[in-house]
């Protein structure tokens, strides 16, 4: 098979994967599985770190606009028993407990915004941060095309409470913003799950909807 083809198919295989475990019984992993679903995530976390970024964003001597912090089985799980102290007001049905007691390890990706400080026209920042951003999510998807490639089932989270209440807690600074949260099931472990797949897969449209083929500058000559 060509390796266009290949991309194709990995691209269109790649698909949110909710895994869902009991947190008073965890899956179990192997050693040997947890050794290598680790090794395969973190080469694939730096692989990610290829994508097109447009600005230097000059932090801590790093070029790159984003950040990846990633967590073993181990953490994720002690984070579990720790979510009801760090959130209080964690709702019942919130899945972050059945994620992360199910999850081979869990990847936090942030990006840095640009300071206003270091440019005069608020619009030029507006712009440089929307590049940040773009950027950061194209390593995103490299990473889930990679963790595809791999056969590791993955679900890209989000949201305001792992921002607000566990940055602190896994000493992620301030200044940085969460893009995604990808927790990594590996393949085959030992106890019940619950697999719920992504709600919009269902509902793309065909190309047809959204590709539009620019004429008008040819047509007017």
């Amino acid at each position: 098979m060509k390796k266009t083809e290949i991309l194709s198919q990995i691209i269109q295989n790649r698909k949110t994967e909710k895994v869902l475990g009991n947190p008073d019984q965890p899956v179990r992993y192997s050693t040997a599985q947890l050794k290598e679903g680790d090794e395969v995530v973190k080469r694939s976390i730096k692989e990610s770190g290829w994508a097109p970024f447009h600005y230097n964003r000059r932090q801590d001597g790093l070029a790159e606009p984003w950040r990846a912090w990633w967590m073993n089985q181990s953490e994720c799980l002690a984070l579990c028993k720790k979510l009801p102290l760090l959130i209080p007001d964690l709702k019942p049905g919130n899945k972050m407990p059945a994620l992360l007691s199910a999850c081979g390890s869990l990847t936090l990706f942030t990006w840095i915004p640009e300071e206003q400080g270091n440019h005069a026209d608020e619009s030029k920042v507006e712009r440089i941060n929307r590049e940040h951003l773009a950027a950061t999510a194209a390593a995103i998807q490299n990473f889930l095309l990679l963790l595809t490639a791999h056969d590791i089932a993955n679900y890209w989270a989000s949201g305001t409470l792992i921002q607000n209440h566990l940055f602190p807690e896994l000493g992620i600074p301030a200044d940085q913003i969460l893009a995604a949260a990808i927790f990594a099931h590996y393949p085959n472990p030992d106890g019940y799950v619950d697999v719920i797949a992504g709600k919009q897969r269902e509902n793309r449209c065909s190309q047809a909807n959204w590709l539009h083929e620019i004429q008008t500058l040819k047509t007017n000559e």
